[in-house]
């Protein structure tokens, strides 16, 4: 399972549904990742925020120990396939929610998340919500 930005910071805020979510996957031996897409995200928002330090700390916090998948050449790939197929359907979607989604489809994992419409209709991806 591939961690969205969103379970990160609802993490981060303490949000019971993404803590029990947390606790579900673990007690049923199932890892939670994140990708190098989320980590500039939540870097995003660190950078304009007022207290970097301890909005820093709380991220290192959540993330600490959780395996880094990359943006590889396959799921970039996957990736602006899926960005343009949304954009040729009049569906808007972010670049970096199409990256995760094409990392999430070429690893074959569920993108963990609170916005499943980020990524619902997309082929080859079932969403994984809380």
């Amino acid at each position: 399972m591939i961690a969205d930005t969103s379970f990160i910071i609802d993490l981060m805020r303490s949000d019971q549904g993404a803590i029990q979510k947390a606790q579900i996957l673990t007690q049923e031996n199932i890892p939670i990742s994140v990708s190098a897409v989320t980590i500039f995200e939540i870097y995003v928002g660190i950078s304009l925020s007022i207290r970097q330090g301890e909005e820093k700390r709380r991220v290192i916090n959540v993330m600490e120990g959780l395996p880094i998948i990359p943006l590889e050449m396959e799921s970039a790939e996957e990736a602006g396939k899926i960005y343009a197929e949304r954009r040729r359907s009049g569906i808007t979607t972010d670049p970096e929610d199409a990256m995760i989604a094409g990392i999430c489809k070429f690893k074959k994992e569920a993108p963990l998340t609170r916005n499943t419409k980020h990524f619902s209709g997309i082929d080859g991806v079932e969403v994984e919500n809380y």
